[in-house]
């Protein structure tokens, strides 16, 4: 995996590759997204390898994903999608399977056994695993057993976004699952998808001193300026002709209270509204806020749409749940934005809502009672604010995250990673994932 070090070789001006006669060979990188709630880190990801296929050459992507909704995203050129079994956070680091008929001790051997087979069977250059240093529940300590036995040169990435909820649970969390061993032993770059003067990770979530030189701060990772082309947004093909506020609340699984709150408010500001529930809404919520909607003059009701960007370009202000991905795509937008964080099981939504706000980039409203009634005032002077433009904050994240893989990938080989003292799974005996 020896290369030639060069300066980057894609002209983000010009739209096209620089002529030079070498690269950091970066040829297959593996991404891995736990994705056991919401969306947010499937959309991260997709993001970052959008990005990463349209400026680097001969590139293969897998994305291994546990994402009951993966397929449903347009997936580009040299993308392949390996999908989990799925489950579902039901307390804070505690799962069951999606499928209630399948224990969970089941679907988490399987998931760790496939993981570790793809990584084996792809031999990457490198490997992004997405926010979870060991993975759900620690699936991914088999793939770096088979990492070291199989591909030791590959290069091992944390990519973490910039708030995970308050320090002091982070720090207790981070001590009872041995997180910073598996830094020490495990992974040569750590990447925050944040900037340090919102949010210095390194000193918030206790990384020693001697592990910081590994800490690399992106900037935030969007959409912004991607110019892939995207299908069109399912059900979004009429959008309202006038001004409308987009309400939207991530997958949909807790977002009903932001949703009938966006509603009420904007039949009370007069304006006409997209309420996108997500796809992860029970059915039957969907259908009691369609009711509700349909006794409004101009609010429309969707479920899904897979390129959210685009509609919070349309719109006049966007009313949302704190989650990283949609905040970072509402700010790209410059369109007034109201945030109604999620509070529990963790505080990360409320901290990050908070910390925009004090740059003027969000306003945000608490959630609890009398939400619309809350709401109302904001969104009407959202509304008067008008388009701005993006300032105050880095939305460049995805081209340094790919200037991080490549220099990971130019350095030499450096010595196997190692896990000391902790736990192992066994997932032999299970079926492979392809064939052989």
């Amino acid at each position: 995996m020896t290369a030639v070090r060069v300066p980057t070789a894609f002209d983000s001006v010009n739209g096209a590759f620089a002529d030079v006669d070498a690269e950091p060979r970066l040829r297959r990188l593996l991404l891995y997204s736990h994705d056991t709630y919401g969306l947010g880190h499937l959309r991260r990801n997709l993001a970052i390898a959008n990005y990463l296929l349209r400026t680097t050459r001969q590139l293969q992507i897998v994305l291994v994903s546990g994402s009951p909704v993966a397929a449903r995203f347009p997936m580009p050129r040299g993308l392949s999608l390996v999908t989990l079994p799925s489950v579902v956070k039901v307390a804070p680091e505690e799962y069951a399977a999606r499928d209630r008929q399948i224990s969970f001790g089941v679907v988490s051997r399987a998931r760790a056994a496939i993981i570790a087979d793809v990584a084996r069977r792809f031999q990457p250059d490198a490997v992004l695993v997405d926010h979870a240093p060991q993975g759900m529940k620690g699936e991914l300590l088999p793939m770096f057993d088979a990492l070291r036995r199989h591909v030791p040169e590959a290069r091992i990435v944390l990519g973490l976004r910039d708030i995970l909820d308050d320090p002091a649970s982070v720090r207790r969390t981070w001590e009872d699952q041995g997180v910073l061993d598996t830094l020490e032993h495990v992974y040569h770059r750590v990447l925050v998808y944040g900037s340090r003067d919102i949010l210095d990770v390194a000193t918030a979530y206790g990384i020693p001193n001697r592990l910081r030189s590994r800490v690399s701060y992106c900037g935030y990772v969007s959409r912004h300026g991607d110019s892939l082309p995207h299908a069109v947004p399912a059900g979004t093909d009429d959008l309202p002709a006038g001004p409308y506020v987009l309400g939207t609340a991530g997958g949909g699984e807790d977002g009903i209270p932001v949703l009938q709150a966006t509603l009420r408010a904007a039949a009370k500001v007069g304006i006409q509204g997209l309420l996108v529930t997500g796809p992860l809404m029970r059915p039957s919520i969907r259908r009691e806020l369609a009711a509700e909607a349909a006794t409004v003059d101009g609010v429309r009701v969707v479920e899904f749409v897979p390129d959210l960007e685009r509609v919070m370009a349309g719109a006049a202000a966007i009313v949302t749940m704190g989650g990283y991905n949609t905040l970072c795509e509402a700010v790209a937008s410059g369109v007034p934005t109201v945030v109604i964080p999620r509070t529990w099981p963790r505080r990360e939504q409320a901290i990050r809502a908070g910390l925009f706000a004090e740059r003027g980039l969000v306003r945000v409203v608490e959630p609890g009672d009398d939400l619309a009634e809350r709401l109302t005032a904001p969104l009407r002077a959202a509304l008067a604010d008008g388009p701005r433009g993006i300032v105050g904050i880095d939305l460049d994240g995805a081209r340094r995250v790919r200037d991080a893989l490549l220099d990971e990938v130019g350095r030499p080989a450096s010595e196997p990673a190692v896990i000391h003292g902790l736990p192992r799974l066994r997932p032999t005996g299970l079926p492979r994932l392809m064939p052989a």
